[in-house]
């Protein structure tokens, strides 16, 4: 069986990381796999050292699967049949995409070749959303729909000609994480020169993606109410488009900009996790999933918005906290809570990491993605 995957975004997200992931889980099984990526974009520099997506870039690790760098910009049927040209034979079985512009791709060049079925992916807490390309994509060839949950699968409005849809729970391998997590960081004497703090520093690592500014706010907005009593207190928002301005100003405006680090998008966040009393989630999809499993497989307690992916991995209370969209004082009141109880933190942490290895692990989710591909290799026969 020969698997693809098709991924034209240049940033590193979830996505690139699950479909990496998904990948090698594939491949380590027998099949043939391809990971076909933007030349030179973020991604294809990710995948490409001898390292594990999401681990720092030192980490040695086999690459069982090809690597593709190809361009997919352009009028979409150039795109496919470049993407049918760098094989030899068109011999692909199962083409894993997630926009309705890799969709058509991935269907045109299946439909010139008369072989193969496209699988779609959508990101985790997302509804399927499907626009004329990616209709037309449909009708070209034989399409299977891969979710994140039972709950987004039921939420999604499935084409009448799909192949059976399935599932893919996100997950993670705990055994590959530290467990040494939520410890006060070395950098302990560093007050950025305000001169008020008088212990290790504390710090809060906050997972942002694109579309999660507003949320990011939020926490910003927090480390203002609780800097009076909390003066060791820092905020680290790392993620692509973390380092944005208009974050700055809004640090700058609330008078904590001292306190808080833009640090943009980070190949050693594992590492910056290691060091966190907290973990704050405020990106959204596939990025959001991760990032909170991150934290929890460390045994860092984490908090974020109950209207976020991240509710669907915390348990309220017991392996994190949820906070309420739009509450400050609320989010205040239940991050300080957090840091002034030490136990309450560790135990939390410890719970946080047995419910990641005993509800969401990535064997299950490379199992998903395996049973989806080799549904669409028995449809996809023309």
């Amino acid at each position: 069986m020969h698997v693809l995957f098709l991924h034209a975004a240049r940033e590193w997200s979830g996505t690139a990381r699950l479909f990496a992931r998904a990948a090698r889980g594939i491949s380590e099984r027998g099949a043939k796999v391809t990971l076909v990526v933007t030349p030179d974009s973020n991604v294809h520099m990710a995948v490409s050292p001898r390292r594990d997506p999401g681990q720092p870039r030192h980490t040695p690790i086999p690459e069982p699967f090809e690597i593709i760098p190809l361009s997919t910009e352009g009028f979409f049927f150039s795109a496919a049949r470049r993407l049918r040209r760098i094989f030899r034979r068109w011999d692909a079985d199962a083409v894993f995409v997630t926009t309705d512009h890799e969709h058509l791709i991935a269907a045109t060049a299946c439909w010139m070749s008369r072989n193969g079925s496209v699988v779609r992916w959508t990101p985790a807490g997302q509804k399927l959303d499907m626009g004329l390309m990616g209709r037309w994509a449909a009708r070209l060839a034989k399409t299977s729909y891969l979710f994140a949950s039972e709950t987004d699968r039921r939420a999604a409005s499935i084409p009448k000609n799909a192949i059976e849809s399935s599932v893919a729970e996100i997950g993670v391998d705990v055994s590959t994480y530290p467990t040494n997590g939520g410890r006060a960081s070395a950098a302990e004497g560093d007050s950025a020169g305000d001169g008020k703090q008088t212990g290790p520093l504390k710090y809060i690592v906050c997972v942002y993606d694109p579309t999660s500014r507003g949320r990011a706010a939020t926490a910003i907005r927090t480390v203002s109410m609780l800097a009076p009593r909390h003066p060791n207190l820092r905020l680290m928002i790392v993620g692509p488009g973390s380092d944005d301005e208009d974050l700055r100003m809004q640090a700058a405006a609330l008078r904590v900009l001292h306190l808080v680090s833009f640090l943009g998008e980070r190949d050693d966040v594992i590492n910056l996790m290691r060091d966190a009393h907290l973990g704050w989630v405020v990106a959204d999809a596939d990025t959001g999933a991760y990032g909170t499993l991150d934290l929890m497989a460390l045994g860092i307690p984490a908090v974020a918005s109950e209207e976020g992916i991240a509710q669907r991995y915390i348990a309220n209370g017991i392996s994190g906290a949820l906070y309420p969209p739009d509450d400050s004082a609320t989010t205040a009141a239940t991050v300080a809570g957090m840091l002034l109880s030490e136990d309450d933190r560790e135990m939390m942490g410890k719970a946080a990491r047995t419910r990641v290895a005993r509800e969401f692990p990535e064997t299950e989710m490379i199992e998903g993605f395996d049973r989806a591909a080799n549904n669409a290799r028995a449809r996809g026969r023309r």
